[in-house]
C-alpha cells in the first residue's frame, strides 16, 4: 500500500534496521509481555526520534514522527503504543529545552536520554474514571532539598523497561494552595515499585502495568512548576505535550488499521468499488493526522490548535475503526479463523478510543470553541483527589529520607546441606566437630585451567529434572521500608541480612563501627573464630579439583576475588592516610583489615582447589591478566589520583562506596548463592565477605550524607564524580567477565543437576532452572537497587542518570 510503504521507507531512514529487526520476531512474541521489541527499538536509535538534532537526537518533525509511528504500529502495535509515551514526553521536554535549563532542572538527565538511548515513561493521569487528565495522580510533600512523592499510575506504559519516569504532581504553592508540577526522575529510585495491572493479551507488549511511588525522595532539581490556572487551562508545556500525544498515539492505531487494509487490498476479494472505499476511509485518517502535524510544524501549538488536533484525532479515530472493521469483513471468516493476527489487530484498533481525553470530557469546551462563545479550555471539571501520602510516613531526617529495605524473607543463605552426590569422598566428607582442626588437602600438582573458548551451554530445559513437579512461590516485589537492624546484628553470621534480601537499606555510621565495635563483633560474630573464612567441617569436593568448566569457573572467580580485594586494600590505605578525624581513621583501618583478610582467604582457597602454594601467585596472575588490565587497572587509574595525589577523602569514599563496592558486592553475593550446594567453603567465604561489604556500604553512605549536610556546596562536584565513574563502568567489559564465568558454570553443573536438586538460589527460583543471563540480570537488578538506595540516602539520587 503506497502510503504505508512510504511510511516504512521513512522509518528505515530514521531508524535503520528497526522494521527488519522486528519482522524477525514472531508476531506473537512482538506483542507478548517481556519487552522483546524494546532492545530492537533501542538498537535502532528509536529513543532519539523526536529529540532535536541540536541536542543529539534524530530531529524528526511532527509529520515524519506521525509516519514513523504508523509504520511501527503496522508491524508491532504494542511497541508503537508503548513508545508513544516516551516520544511525547521527550518531545515536550526538548521543545522547551532552554526554559527547562533556566528553571534549574537537572539538565544531565535530558542529555542522557540521547547519549544512552534511555526510555522515558509517562506518569500523567490517564484512563482513570471520574478523574480529569490534568489532575495529578501523585502528591508531593516538602522535604529538605526536595520532595517526597506518593501515588501511583496505572496503566503506565514501559513499566518494566523505563529508565526515567515523568509525572505530574500536586505541590504546595507559595500562596498556601496547591499547584501542578512536572517532574522527571530516575526509574530506579528507592520506593518506585512495579505491580501487575494489564490483564489483557492485547497490547501486552506495551508493558502497561502499575507503577507505585512510596515516599520517593525527589531532589528539587528534578521538578518543574507549571502555570495552569484555577480553571485547569494548560500552559505551553502541557499543551505541546498533548498535541504530540494525540498525533502519535492516533498514528500508532492508524498503523494497525493499515496492516489490515493492506491485507484486504492484497487479497483482491471484494469488489473494486468496495476496495476503493476502504482505502479512502483509511486515508481520511491519514490526511487528518498529517494535516494536524503540518499545522504544528507551522507553529500552531496554542489551546485553539489543541482543539483542532482533538477534532482531527476523533475524526481519524472513527475512520480507523471503520476501516479496520471493513477490512476484516473483506478478508472473510476463514482469514479471521486462520490468522490470529487478524483477530488481534481488529481488537487492538478498538483501543484507540480509550486514550484521553474522552469525547464527553471535552464536548462542552469544543462547542464553546466551535460556536465562538469562548476559547477552548480543557479543564478538569470533576477531578478526583490525589492519592494521599501514607498515614504514618517514616519521619524525615534532617537532610534526606532514610533508605529502605524490604522485610527479609526466609534466608536462603543457609540452604539444606549439599546432597551426597556433590560431597567429597566419604573419607574426607565426614563432618569434623567444631573446634577440631581439619588438615588441608595435600597440594596436588598445579592444574591451571587452560584458556577456554566460550562453551556451548545447553538450554535449561535440557537439565535433568526431578519427577515431582516443582511449584515455585511468587516472588514478592522489593518494598521500601526502613531497616531496623542493629549494628551488632549486622555483623552476626546468623542474623545479618544480605543485599539480595534488603540489606541495602541498612544505616550505620563510622561512630557505630569503630575499632571497639570491630574487635567485639567481627572476629566472634562474623568469623566465629574461623580465620580461614569457613566452618571447620566444610570440605571442597574432589570434582572441583578435576579439569573441566566448573573448576575453570571457580578458579578464575577465586583468583579475581583475591586480586580485587588486595587492590582495594592498597587503595584504602590512602583513604586511611587522609581521613579527617580519628573516627574515620578507625573505621577505614577496619575496612583495610577486612579487605586484606578477604584477599588472604581467597588465595588460600586456590590451595583447596589443588594448586600448590608456590604456584598461587602465578595462577592469580595468569587467570586475571585480562580482567586486571581491562577492569581493575582503569578503576585504579580513576581513583588513585583522587586519594593518593589529591588526598581527597570524600572523593575517595564516594568512589569506593558507589563505584567499587556498590558494583562488585551484588555479583559477589550471587557467587555465594550459586556455589552453596557445590562448594560450601567458597559459599561461606563469600557470605562472610558479604557481611563485611554491607557494613562498608552503609558506613560509606553515612559519611557522604553527613558531609553534604555540612557542605552542601560539594553536591554538584560529587554528582559529577559519580557520573564520571558510572560512565567508566559502562565501558568496562564486566559483562564479558560475568558471561564467561556463568557460561562455564552452566556447562559445569550439568552432571550435578540431580545432586543440586531443589536448592533455591533465591526465593522461588531453583538454581538448576536458571540461565546465565538470568543470574547476571539478578545481580544487575540488585546493583541498581543498591545504587538507588545509597545515592538517594546521600541526597545524590540524580547521579543515577549520567
Amino acid at each position: 500500500m503506497r502510503s504505508l510503504d512510504q511510511a516504512r521507507a521513512l522509518c528505515e531512514s530514521y531508524l535503520p534496521g528497526l522494521i527488519d529487526g522486528l519482522s524477525e520476531l514472531p508476531f506473537a512474541q512482538r506483542e507478548a509481555s517481556g519487552g522483546a521489541t524494546l532492545p530492537v527499538f533501542r538498537a535502532s536509535g528509536g529513543p532519539g526520534l523526536v529529540i532535536p538534532k541540536d541536542y543529539g537526537g534524530l530531529g524528526a518533525t511532527p509529520l515524519d514522527a506521525v509516519r514513523v509511528s504508523r509504520a511501527i504500529g503496522a508491524c508491532a502495535p504494542s511497541l508503537a503504543v508503548g513508545t508513544t509515551m516516551h516520544h511525547f514526553s521527550v518531545a515536550t521536554l526538548f521543545t522547551f529545552a532552554e526554559s527547562i535549563k533556566n528553571s534549574g532542572m537537572e539538565w544531565a538527565l535530558l542529555e542522557a536520554i540521547t547519549s544512552r538511548n534511555l526510555l522515558v515513561s509517562s506518569g500523567f493521569a490517564e484512563g482513570r474514571p471520574a478523574q480529569g487528565i490534568l489532575a495529578p495522580t501523585m502528591t508531593a510533600t516538602p522535604a529538605p532539598g526536595g520532595y517526597r512523592i506518593n501515588g501511583s499510575k496505572k496503566p503506565c506504559s514501559l513499566t518494566h523497561s523505563m529508565d526515567l519516569l515523568t509525572a505530574s504532581v500536586s505541590v504546595p504553592a507559595s500562596d498556601g494552595g496547591q499547584q501542578t508540577a512536572f517532574l522527571l526522575m530516575p526509574a530506579t529510585l528507592r520506593g518506585i515499585t512495579r505491580h501487575p495491572f494489564w490483564g489483557s493479551s492485547v497490547l501486552a507488549g506495551a508493558e502497561s502495568d502499575e507503577v507505585r511511588l512510596t515516599d520517593v525522595y525527589i531532589e528539587e532539581e528534578l521538578v518543574i512548576p507549571t502555570e495552569n490556572g484555577p480553571d485547569g487551562m494548560l500552559d505551553d508545556l502541557q499543551t505541546t505535550g498533548f498535541i504530540w500525544f494525540e498525533l502519535l498515539i492516533t498514528a500508532s492505531y492508524l498503523g494497525m488499521a493499515s496492516a489490515l487494509v493492506e491485507r484486504a487490498l492484497a487479497a483482491r476479494r471484494a469488489a473494486i468499488t468496495d476496495r476503493a472505499a476502504l482505502g479512502t476511509r483509511l486515508e481520511t485518517a491519514t490526511q487528518l493526522l498529517e494535516g494536524a502535524a503540518r499545522a504544528m510544524m507551522a507553529g500552531e501549538t496554542d489551546n485553539d490548535a489543541l482543539a483542532r488536533v482533538l477534532m482531527a484525532r476523533y475524526g481519524a479515530q472513527d475512520a480507523i475503526t471503520d476501516a479496520a472493521r471493513q477490512a476484516v469483513e473483506m478478508l472473510g471468516g476463514m482469514s479471521f479463523i486462520g490468522s490470529p493476527d487478524v483477530a488481534y489487530l481488529i481488537a487492538a484498533c478498538q483501543c484507540v478510543a480509550f486514550h484521553p481525553p474522552s469525547r464527553a470530557s471535552v464536548a462542552s469546551a469544543l462547542v464553546d470553541y466551535l460556536d465562538g462563545s469562548g476559547p477552548f479550555l480543557m479543564s478538569d471539571t470533576s477531578p478526583a483527589a490525589p492519592t494521599p501520602a501514607p498515614q504514618h510516613p517514616v519521619p524525615a531526617p534532617q537532610s534526606h529520607p532514610a533508605p529502605a529495605a524490604r522485610p527479609a524473607p526466609t534466608p536462603v543463605d543457609e540452604p539444606r546441606p549439599a546432597p551426597a552426590a556433590v560431597a567429597a569422598p566419604a573419607a574426607e566428607s565426614a563432618r569434623t566437630p567444631v573446634g577440631a582442626t581439619v588438615p588441608a588437602p595435600a597440594p596436588a600438582p598445579a592444574v591451571v585451567p587452560a584458556t577456554r573458548s566460550e562453551p556451548a551451554v545447553a538450554a535449561p530445559a535440557s537439565l535433568a529434572r526431578p519427577a515431582t513437579p516443582y511449584d515455585a512461590p511468587a516472588e514478592a516485589p522489593r518494598i521500601a521500608e526502613p531497616s531496623t537492624m542493629t549494628a551488632d546484628d549486622a555483623a552476626d553470621w546468623d542474623n545479618a541480612t544480605s543485599l539480595f534480601d534488603g540489606a541495602e537499606g541498612l544505616r550505620l555510621t563510622a561512630r557505630d563501627c569503630d575499632l571497639r565495635y570491630w574487635f567485639a563483633n567481627v572476629p566472634q560474630r562474623t568469623l566465629r573464630g574461623n580465620v580461614v573464612g569457613y566452618a571447620p567441617g566444610l570440605v571442597t569436593p574432589d570434582f572441583l579439583r578435576e579439569p573441566g568448566p566448573l573448576r575453570d569457573a571457580l578458579v578464575q572467580e577465586v583468583a579475581f576475588r583475591a586480586l580485587a580485594e588486595e587492590r582495594a586494600a592498597r587503595a584504602i590505605g590512602y583513604i586511611v592516610a587522609c581521613a579527617p578525624d580519628s573516627t574515620t581513621v578507625e573505621f577505614y583501618a577496619t575496612q583495610l583489615m577486612d579487605e586484606t583478610r578477604h584477599a588472604m582467604i581467597f588465595r588460600n582457597h586456590l590451595r583447596n582447589l589443588g594448586i600448590a602454594e608456590q604456584d598461587v601467585a602465578d595462577v592469580i596472575a595468569q587467570q586475571t591478566a585480562t580482567d586486571q588490565a581491562t577492569i581493575l587497572d582503569p578503576l585504579e587509574e580513576l581513583g588513585m589520583p583522587i586519594v593518593r595525589d589529591q588526598r581527597d577523602f570524600i572523593g575517595g569514599v564516594v568512589l569506593l562506596t558507589i563505584l567499587v563496592e556498590g558494583f562488585l558486592a551484588p555479583s559477589f553475593e550471587l557467587s555465594e548463592r550459586k556455589w552453596r550446594p557445590l562448594d560450601p567453603r567458597m559459599a561461606d567465604m563469600e557470605k562472610g565477605a558479604g557481611i563485611d561489604e554491607v557494613r562498608h556500604l552503609a558506613v560509606g553512605t553515612s559519611i557522604i550524607r553527613e558531609h553534604l549536610q555540612q557542605h552542601p556546596e560539594e553536591k554538584e562536584r560529587l554528582v559529577e564524580l559519580i557520573r564520571g565513574g558510572m560512565r567508566l563502568w559502562e565501558q568496562l567489559p564486566v559483562a564479558d567477565q560475568l558471561n564467561r564465568w556463568e557460561n562455564w558454570f552452566q556447562e559445569g553443573i550439568a552432571p550435578h543437576v540431580a545432586a543440586i536438586g531443589d536448592y533455591e538460589i533465591w526465593d522461588g527460583r531453583r538454581l538448576v532452572d536458571t540461565t546465565p543471563e538470568e543470574r547476571i540480570e539478578k545481580a544487575l537488578e540488585v546493583t541498581k537497587t543498591v545504587h538507588s538506595t545509597r545515592l538517594t540516602d546521600m541526597g545524590l539520587g540524580r547521579a543515577l542518570i549520567f
